[in-house]
Parts: C-alpha cells; sequence; structure tokens
C-alpha cells in the first residue's frame, strides 16, 4: 500500500464542516528539522481550499548548527521555486504552505517528501 494512502480528502472535509473555525489538519510527516502537513478550510459558502504545509525547525535543539541551516535554507529555496508561501511563526520555526487541488495533494506530498529526502538524508 503506498503511504499517499492517508490523505483521505472526504475526511478532511468532513472535519472541517463539524469543526469551529472551518479547517482541518492532519500531520503526515516528522522528523528533528521539518514536518509537513494537509489540510482543508472551508469558504463562507463551503467551497474547500485544499493545502499543503511544511514547517522547517531553524534550531531543533536549541543550538545554532550552520550545517542544518544551510540545509534548512536550501529546502526554503526548492518551496519557493514551486510556489510556497513563507512566513514565520516564532522565533524556531518557518511555516510554508502552498495551495493544492484535492487530486494532486498526494503527488505534492510525493515531490516534498523527495526533496526532503535528498536534503536531509
Amino acid at each position: 500500500m503506498k503511504e499517499t494512502k492517508i490523505i483521505d480528502v472526504q475526511a478532511l472535509q468532513d472535519e472541517a464542516k463539524n469543526s469551529e473555525h472551518k479547517e482541518s489538519y492532519r500531520a503526515l510527516e516528522r522528523s528533528p528539522n521539518y514536518r509537513i502537513g494537509v489540510g482543508v478550510r472551508l469558504a463562507s459558502l463551503g467551497h474547500p481550499s485544499f493545502f499543503l504545509e511544511v514547517e522547517i525547525y531553524l534550531c531543533p535543539d536549541s543550538r545554532v548548527n550552520i550545517a542544518s541551516l544551510e540545509k534548512n535554507l536550501m529546502f526554503l529555496r526548492e518551496l519557493q521555486a514551486r510556489g510556497y508561501s513563507m512566513t514565520c511563526q516564532d522565533d524556531q520555526c518557518i511555516s510554508c504552505e502552498t495551495t493544492v487541488s484535492p487530486q494532486n495533494l498526494a503527488a505534492e506530498y510525493e515531490t516534498i517528501k523527495s526533496i526532503t529526502k535528498r536534503i536531509f538524508p
């Protein structure tokens, strides 16, 4: 079974419909350097907007590690080239997000996983 089967678009939509903020989110993969997740937000008319989010942790063990920061920068450049928006969440994390059609969520996730395996072997 492929790992991408864990993205259940209908379940995300159902959870968003029943949530107070009309949003649902699931973490798909975690490492000391990043977290990848998928989610959906419902607009005022109930139209879903699916997204893939990557959070990049700058100093996961509270120490400055130049080699790790260089890898993070490589990852950020790849995400920026793919059109991800980037915002600072706090002093330790950069949140990167892109809107993806439900049909392309699994493919985008696979692409991001491939990039992480290349940068963070």
